[in-house]
């Protein structure tokens, strides 16, 4: 029997540092049929003259004007001849066995909307620095009901549906609707949840891609020195608001509170190191130690600790040492060591 087509669709905007050995490893993969777009967001830097060096090999579509990264994605599925749809990051690296990996899983559970694998973590030069460890209550699982999602995502935050090593039927994207802007970075984890919704999603526990970071591409622009709540509480409010609830634990969304209350610590150090005490100190005042403690997924002492120090050193003129200290520990610009 023919095996379905699979289209990759590439969205890219100033990627040269990296794309050549990202196409390289799409183009390289061990399953056919597949069609590979590649979306030239507008860019400026050399990007197009290296698809260009893909001729023959992939699609080369280039947009006059920038699109910003959904509407480049959304674009790109429009395209999509393949009933299976994979949307892969133009810095990260792809192991040959990805895509038949992933339609295999999708062909032998044809209940499942979409299937997620693992990848191992690199730096800028493609060193390994560590590996996704899924949660203990997500090991074994090959099939998530929209209850596991929910649950595990309130538990751990979303770190296990990680999106470049997704792919998805493209009927399932025809059937929800596009990626939004309005979640801003989250956007993807507001469409895995919109699926999830209606589909059961499959997980790979492989390790079937690379990805890149530590290099200033848009989630590590999004992370440094952050002062406003991570955009996955305006997704997970949203869907808790609209029925998600109902399928959540006690304990889940204790944690939920927790990871919430964690943010608020984080800014409230961000805002520290930027120097607006005033505001550090309004935050920390608004974080319960009691809500802190009845979270089991989170640091819980070291969290009260860390609310009690802010408690303290908010409440004093700015300390430079610290502030530096607070700025190494919580803002990397570096991958930790290896192992």
């Amino acid at each position: 029997m023919s095996r379905p087509l699979v289209t990759v669709v590439v969205p890219v905007y100033n990627g040269a540092r990296y794309l050549r050995e990202s196409l390289d490893s799409i183009v390289g993969q061990t399953y056919a049929p597949t069609e590979i777009i590649v979306l030239d967001d507008a860019s400026t830097d050399e990007t197009p003259t290296i698809i260009a060096s893909f001729a023959g090999r992939v699609r080369h579509v280039r947009h006059p004007r920038n699109m910003g990264q959904f509407p480049n994605i959304n674009a790109g599925i429009a395209m999509a001849a393949g009933e299976l749809v994979s949307v892969y990051h133009a810095d990260d690296v792809y192991e040959p066995t990805i895509v038949e990996r992933s339609a295999a899983f999708l062909e032998s559970h044809p209940e499942a909307g979409a299937v997620f694998s693992l990848d191992v973590f690199i730096d800028a030069q493609g060193r390994e620095y560590g590996r996704l460890e899924l949660p203990p209550e997500m090991r074994g699982q090959r099939i998530l009901t929209f209850r596991d999602v929910v649950n595990a995502v309130l538990l751990r935050k979303n770190r296990f549906l990680r999106t470049p090593g997704a792919m998805v039927r493209r009927r399932v994207y025809e059937s929800v609707g596009g990626f939004l802007d309005t979640f801003g970075i989250a956007g993807d984890f507001e469409m895995w949840l919109r699926i999830a919704r209606r589909y059961p999603l499959g997980l790979l526990d492989e390790y079937l891609f690379r990805y890149r970071h530590f290099h200033g591409n848009l989630s590590h622009h999004y992370q440094y020195l952050r002062t406003s709540p991570d955009s996955f509480f305006a997704v997970m409010d949203r869907y808790l608001a609209e029925g998600a609830r109902a399928v959540a634990t006690d304990s889940a969304l204790a944690a939920y509170e927790g990871h919430r209350a964690e943010e608020v610590l984080m800014n409230a150090v961000n805002l520290y190191i930027s120097g607006d005490v005033g505001s550090a100190r309004r935050l920390v005042d608004t974080v319960s130690p009691r809500t802190l403690m009845a979270a089991r997924t989170i640091q819980r002492p070291r969290l009260v600790a860390l609310r009690a120090i802010l408690g303290v050193l908010t409440r004093v003129p700015r300390i430079g040492v610290v502030s530096d200290i607070m700025h190494r520990r919580w803002n990397r610009r570096r991958p930790p060591v290896a192992g």
